[in-house]
């Protein structure tokens, strides 16, 4: 993570080098100051529009200067409850579909029609860290395995059933299952979790799609077996903490549960004014 770190901190002194002749200084100070890498493409998210020009340009200059990227796409927003990203293809090989490797875990994707943010990458490592052993998980949002694959991956003991009703990131998860060598402890099963999260199995719940509703909520309480954790992620204005405690506490006035927040914490920044948050969550039946 530290080197990624220090090669975006100076990606845009570098790319403020290599523009210093095409670009006015106002343009200079538009360009990106980071990008993500997923496998071997780039992606850039939302460059601005002052510097549109430049697009072309600029994806080959990442071409040269990193030597992880064969692809460079711009991502914009994301379309229908399905996460389908919008992906504009800027310098490089015309694909999308990649093979990227994170604690030794393989996610088979395509960018075009999945998400998986590299900014959640503490979050999978904080994961990996706190699950003891012979926990079992349930991922109610699993995607292709965002969130619980790396967990079953690097620890032998567990265990994870990962529900999905999007048929790409379905397909995905299935392959990541197979070529991670965990399809006798990673079960996936397909469809909507109102209707298919299995109940009093789980030590532990990933809620990590940003729009779930009090339904998928009472359904990850039922998953829980005694007690256990919930791990619940939100969108939030920037620095409002509070967010998460309210829509808690309304859950709590009409279960039966003991339902208590053990911490909330900042995830990535989401925007420039708002941020990703998880509650973690503790849950005694």
């Amino acid at each position: 993570m530290l080197k990624d770190k220090l090669v975006f901190m100076k990606i845009k002194e570098r790319l403020q080098n290599v523009f210093q002749d095409k670009m006015n200084s106002m343009q200079l100070e538009k360009l990106p100051s980071s990008y993500s890498v997923l496998g071997d493409i780039a992606v850039f998210h939302h460059i601005d529009e002052y510097i549109k020009d430049y697009k072309e340009l600029l994806g080959k200059s990442i071409l040269d200067i990193d030597s992880r990227c064969k692809v460079v796409v711009e991502q914009l927003n994301t379309l229908t409850p399905f996460r389908t990203p919008i992906i504009n293809h800027i310098a490089g090989e015309f694909r999308t579909t990649t093979i990227h490797r994170e604690f030794k875990t393989e996610f088979h994707l395509d960018i075009a029609e999945i998400i998986l943010s590299p900014g959640n990458k503490g979050e999978r490592e904080r994961l990996i860290q706190e699950v003891q052993d012979n926990e079992i998980i349930c991922d109610m949002f699993a995607c292709i395995g965002n969130l619980s694959l790396p967990i079953v991956v690097n620890n032998t003991t567990t265990s994870a059933y990962g529900i999905e009703w999007n048929q790409v990131a379905y397909n995905f998860l299935e392959t990541n299952i197979k070529v991670n060598n965990v399809s006798n402890r990673y079960h996936p099963i397909f469809g909507d979790n109102r209707k298919n999260t299995p109940t009093n199995f789980a030590s532990r719940v990933l809620m990590g799609f940003f729009n779930s509703d009090k339904a998928q909520f009472n359904c990850a309480l039922e998953a829980l077996k005694d007690e256990g954790w919930i791990h619940y992620h939100s969108i939030t204005s920037r620095d409002n903490f509070k967010e998460p405690e309210k829509y808690i506490e309304k859950i709590r006035r009409t279960s039966s549960f003991d339902i208590e927040i053990k911490e909330i914490r900042r995830v990535k920044k989401f925007s420039p004014t708002k941020q990703h948050l998880c509650t973690d969550i503790y849950v005694t039946k």
